[in-house]
């Protein structure tokens, strides 16, 4: 075996007992009840095998005779017991009342096996939501939100089948366990040679176990690929359309798609490979046993009677293990999946305190020396970041693309943590334990609008739910949305569309700032976000902000003049680092970096010299 294997197995021997004991800690009471209930249930399958002997020996053949002929013994001495005359009426009395038992106990058992597999896929599927939502931002900027999505629909839905494939197999190998066991009393001999049969069989599909793991690995790869591909398609659209890249983007998608049901195919094939391989199989090694027992064993009619009864049922059950196996081991690499996954999200997951700390802007904030970097080896997206932000003024912090505009707003968010140097908030540090406090203290309105495919108030409801109708139409006024909020055909119950395509870009916009004021934050963040506006509808969101000039702390992150020409003070960032600040005037009177920048918008003519 090379080495490469040894550690597959180890690696799949370890899921496998991962799988077992996350699941026995998830519902222990539940999966102590299901073990209970397969006992029972294969208890039952023997009393009913049982219940054949006297019922042979009513009927006339000799049961009295070797192994079965103790077992009658017993079988008369329970009667006794209980007081019963063994008879032919009260044997299939007794027949049908263990036969109903089992029913009851299967149908118990069937139940409790779907409740364990729903509930085991929810609280798996709360546990990554969870992880993925504390897990700190760093960490999920540098992952595919498209593989997140996989996980929690496709691939937990596959975990979930195979905690059904195991306690069906589970089930399987309890009964078939009895009616060995059973068997042996009878003719050890034959019982021998049937599972030894079995156990050949096994070893014949040896490579369909190893077939049916790799195929599992290779449709969560798969299946994962073609989902990113499809988020990414339907986010890119409009662009396939506008490119008239329809057939293209069809013909590529199909070819994925095509990929993944290879897969399936293939497992599949597998499955039905070992199916045919054990329904064959079990004809020879039956006709078999029965010729030996017949011309070598000389074993009484009754007794071959049962034993044939119970090897076709046990020739079977050597298949229904096989197939619950191989199911099982096919869904397994979801789990790994699930448990890597989960592993990565935990050890990136924010620190957080045991309670959160309240936190107050009245005074302002500070950040002092603070730099940041994406990763080893990469240059600084901010270095040696000084810059004061007064409670109740609006700030700018201006530069171009790349300049570490949108990183000093996740610094001052929390979302990230400075490499070097320190913020404060009111002249304390923003430690780990005030980040969520002072998080709920900020309004956040992004260049990408992001609404949900809902009603108005829904929206807006998101960022406040205990806000009331009043609180709504004070916060879309303040954003000067109000105005085409009322001439919308269903008012506040109006459905926004898939990321509020039914609204216009600047109308998203503005109901993202309501939502953001809805919140009344100490602090509002805009970041780009009249980047993508016609003149006119930036012209609103710039009124609007002004009206909330001295009412709340602002901060204005961008790289047009335009937007932030009544700010009190600006910030000129330059590849990471700050090269300008002050007021208006002031920085045009420098003739420096912030001149040059309006200059190349056109907000004064080329020709233009500042004031001496």
């Amino acid at each position: 075996m090379t080495l490469p294997a040894q550690k597959f197995r180890t690696i799949w021997g370890g899921a496998f007992l991962s799988y077992i004991k996350t699941l026995s800690k998830a519902m222990p009471q539940r999966v102590a009840l299901a073990l209970t209930l397969m006992i029972l249930i294969a208890l039952t399958e023997g009393i009913g095998i049982l219940l054949l002997v006297p019922l042979l020996h009513l009927v006339g053949l000799d049961v009295d005779e070797g192994s079965l002929g103790e077992i009658s013994g017993h079988i008369s001495s329970a009667f006794a017991v209980l007081g019963v005359v063994p008879d032919l009426p009260q044997v299939l009395v007794f027949y049908v009342a263990v036969v109903g038992i089992r029913s009851l106990l299967s149908r118990w058992q069937t139940v409790t096996s779907i409740r364990i597999q729903q509930i085991f896929v929810a609280d798996l599927r709360h546990q990554l939501y969870a992880a993925i939502a504390t897990a700190n931002w760093l960490f999920l900027s540098r992952c595919r939100s498209s593989d997140f999505v996989h996980l929690l629909t496709v691939e937990i839905d596959r975990v979930g089948m195979g905690t059904y494939h195991l306690l069906y197999l589970a089930v399987s190998l309890a009964v078939t366990l009895v009616y060995i066991i059973f068997a042996f009393q009878i003719s050890a001999v034959t019982t021998a040679l049937v599972v030894l049969c079995g156990a050949a069989l096994t070893l014949l599909v040896r490579g369909k176990m190893t077939a049916a793991r790799s195929d599992g690995r290779e449709i969560s790869s798969t299946t994962s690929r073609l989902y990113a591909s499809a988020l990414q398609d339907m986010d890119g659209l409009k662009t396939v359309k506008s490119y008239g890249a329809e057939e293209r983007t069809i013909e590529l998608f199909a070819t994925r798609g095509e990929g993944v049901s290879q897969r399936y195919i293939r497992a599949i094939s597998n499955y039905a490979d070992v199916r045919s391989i054990f329904e064959i199989s079990s004809v020879l090694v039956l006709s078999f046993i029965l010729y030996v027992s017949i011309e070598y064993l000389e074993i009484s009619t009754a007794s071959l009677f049962i034993l044939l009864l119970l090897f076709v049922r046990i020739i079977p059950r050597f298949s229904s293990v096989q197939q619950s196996y191989l199911q099982f081991v096919g869904l397994l690499p979801s789990f790994v999946s699930l448990r890597e996954t989960l592993s990565r999200l935990e050890a990136a997951a924010e620190v957080g305190p045991d309670r959160d700390e309240e936190v107050h802007l009245s005074d302002g904030i500070c950040l002092e020396e603070v730099s940041f970097s994406y990763g080893e080896g990469r240059p600084p997206a901010v270095d040696g970041l000084s810059m004061k932000i007064p409670a109740g003024e609006t700030v700018a912090i201006l530069g171009a693309s790349g300049a570490g505009k949108s990183t000093a707003a996740d610094l001052l968010m929390g979302l990230i943590v400075p490499d070097s140097g320190r913020i404060l908030i009111d002249g304390v540090l923003l430690t780990p334990a005030r980040i969520r406090g002072w998080r709920s203290k900020i309004g956040y309105v992004t260049q990408e609008t992001f609404l949900f495919n809902d009603t108005l108030r829904a929206n807006l409801l998101w960022a406040r739910p205990t806000a009331n109708d009043l609180d709504i139409q004070e916060a879309l006024k303040l954003a000067a949305a109000d105005g085409f909020v009322s001439d919308l055909p269903s008012k506040m119950e109006t459905l926004l569309g898939d990321r509020g395509a039914r609204l216009s870009g600047g109308e998203r916009q503005r109901i993202a700032l309501a939502r953001a004021l809805l919140r009344r934050p100490s602090l509002l963040i805009l970041d780009e976000a009249t980047s993508n506006l016609d003149p006119e509808n930036e012209r609103r969101i710039q009124r609007a902000v002004e009206e909330l000039h001295g009412t709340l702390t602002i901060v204005i992150i961008t790289h047009r003049i335009s937007a932030i020409r009544g700010s009190d003070r600006i910030y000129v960032l330059e590849k990471g680092r700050l090269i300008e600040s002050g007021g208006w005037d002031e920085l045009l009177a420098k003739d420096g970096r912030f001149t040059s920048l309006v200059r190349a918008q056109g907000i004064v003519p080329p020709s233009w010299t500042p004031p001496h």
